[in-house]
């Protein structure tokens, strides 16, 4: 496992350095002012839901160019303010930008009769697919913030894991043409988390995004019969509470420690098999830094663990953004090399 500190060391401000303070300032940061110019896509699952690609284009974009799969975190999607931020800079940049809209998030809100959750790799590899369809050939990338990057290292690990025992590699496009990866505070250990999220003071945040997730139950989840045979009459006190009352269920999972166990991403991060690079804070107070350090992780996998940004918040002292300045040198790295 490398480590590495790049571009330069993240100075917060000294007013908003806590881990906290820096989570709660990106949570109520507004999606930039920006006229909506991409071009939405219904994409259906291999087991028959829908998700949503919104396809930003550069003008001078053209075969052979790169291509990148923004992946938002829970509570998110499309129009969430980093994935507007970051299809806007890598778009100036010449990169093809799609911003996946998962289960019952954004505009496949309507569509969807399930709901996403943190082992829904496959719909990753599905997204993945139908843009290397799209694109036709050149540097094909991806990066995942928070629940989104769990989905994206588990894509990517079970699909380097399967391709190792076959002979005849893989049998996706999309992860075949994938050649460089980003997580941002991805919760690779669930059980980790969920035990850290037990604590009383994190109670605002359990509160936060119980009341989030169930107003984004999809009508047509909600009018499923098995939402329907849920005890709902009472509300989640944590997020462990709503995973195994809703998700757990929902999912198809035998029970919470069932689907904690499942959906990690951390079995197979020794297996990656491409430039990936995971990007942590000691500070975050939702997403625990010491399983980053207690995994075994592949050689390609590189760390940028720093010492303050909270939960994907990283807001410098100049309220320039540290976290875009990384990514992009990430990524134009895959470029010269």
């Amino acid at each position: 496992m490398a480590s590495t500190s790049f571009p330069v060391p993240f100075r917060p401000p000294w007013l908003w350095a806590g881990g906290h303070r820096q989570t709660i300032l990106a949570a109520l940061e507004r999606p930039p002012a920006t006229t909506y110019r991409a071009v939405a896509t219904p994409l259906e699952t291999r087991d028959g839901d829908w998700l949503v690609l919104h396809d930003d284009r550069p003008d001078r974009w053209q075969p052979g160019d790169p291509t990148l799969l923004l992946l938002h975190g829970l509570c998110g999607c499309h129009a969430a303010g980093y994935m507007i931020r970051w299809a806007e800079r890598f778009t100036r940049a010449g990169v093809r930008t799609f911003r996946l809209d998962m289960r019952g998030c954004g505009a496949a809100f309507e569509r969807s009769r399930q709901l996403t959750h943190a082992g829904r790799s496959d719909d990753v590899v599905d997204a993945l697919d139908e843009i290397a369809r799209q694109t036709g050939s050149g540097p094909l990338w991806a990066l995942g913030v928070s629940m989104g990057g769990n989905q994206l290292l588990r894509a990517c690990g079970r699909g380097d894991a399967s391709e190792a025992k076959a002979s005849s590699g893989s049998s996706s496009p999309g992860l075949q043409r994938l050649c460089r990866v980003a997580a941002i505070a991805p919760p690779i250990d669930l059980p980790c988390c969920s035990e850290n999220m037990q604590r009383i003071s994190l109670r605002p945040y359990n509160w936060y995004f119980i009341r989030a997730l169930l107003r984004r139950v999809p009508p047509k989840v909600q009018a499923s019969t098995e939402f329907r045979q849920l005890s709902l009459d009472r509300l989640p006190r944590t997020l462990r509470e709503l995973d195994g009352r809703v998700t757990a269920p929902l999912g198809g999972f035998a029970d919470v420690d069932d689907y904690y166990r499942t959906a990690s991403s951390a079995p197979y991060l020794s297996q990656l098999r491409r430039p990936t690079l995971i990007v942590a804070a000691e500070d975050d107070p939702i997403v625990p830094v010491e399983m980053f350090r207690r995994r075994p992780l592949s050689e390609q996998v590189v760390t940028t663990i720093t010492r303050r940004g909270g939960h994907a918040a990283y807001i410098a002292r100049d309220r320039t953004r540290w976290l875009d300045e990384t990514l992009m040198t990430w990524f134009q790295q895959a470029a010269v090399t």
